[in-house]
């Protein structure tokens, strides 16, 4: 597992990231949906196989898919899943409500300026956004959090947990590296929050569907131009 994780992990930090940002560089430039369809066509087919490479190379070194957090929550935070959920549902209320007061909406188009090229122009776009979304959530949470941090508590050396959640947010924030340094340390510190709720819950099952929701927000409150027109 050591080879074969560092391996996956020189992957992830001088070669994934670069990889992101030619496909995403095209799409900024000419807007089109071809070059935007070619981002997300990269980002889905290139998560998943890496997801898949590292569940099957886990299992062939008789690693068992729990370490990754592939589990259902302990039993400790049933209160908390109740919390998250409440939570959840009261800012997808709040978020729906000041969407329609245009001072907010000005200020949530300048924070996600950096990803704005994603923007859906109609549904068909707006339905890739929502697979990009689950695909991210789904897969990013067992790479960077389930695999990554299941590695780096695995080296010849001791690493302390609060050290091994920090490099696991960065190593997050650097794969989104396209979204500029502002992108990266947003990004990271997410990271580092989708790392603590894995940690207290002993799942990626509440991670996932944070990623998912966060994600898919973009994609779901953004004005298409049929809906401007």
């Amino acid at each position: 597992m050591l080879i074969f994780g560092g391996i996956i992990l020189i992957f992830l930090l001088f070669i994934y990231p670069f990889q992101d940002i030619k496909y995403t560089k095209k799409a900024k430039e000419t807007g089109n949906w071809e070059e935007k369809r070619a981002y997300f066509l990269f980002v889905i087919k290139s998560e998943w196989f890496l997801t898949f490479l590292i569940l099957i190379g886990a299992a062939a070194l008789s690693v068992s898919w729990t370490e990754f957090g592939l589990k259902l929550p302990n039993e400790n935070t049933s209160e908390l899943v109740g919390m998250f959920f409440g939570f959840i549902i009261g800012v997808l209320f709040l978020v729906f409500v000041l969407f329609r007061l245009p001072f907010y909406k000005k200020r949530m188009d300048k924070q996600t300026k950096n990803i704005s090229f994603l923007a859906p122009a109609n549904k068909k776009e707006r339905n890739w956004g929502l697979a990009l979304s689950v695909t991210a959530g789904i897969c990013e949470e067992i790479i960077y959090r389930g695999f990554v941090i299941f590695y780096l508590q695995s080296l010849p050396f001791e690493l302390s947990l609060p050290v091994v959640l920090v490099l696991s947010a960065l190593i997050f924030g650097f794969g989104h590296i396209y979204q500029g340094w502002k992108g990266f340390l947003l990004t990271s510190l997410l990271g580092f929050v989708f790392a603590r709720v894995y940690v207290m819950t002993d799942s990626l099952l509440i991670p996932i569907l944070l990623h998912i929701i966060i994600d898919a927000r973009f994609f779901l409150m953004t004005k298409t131009k049929e809906q401007e027109s």
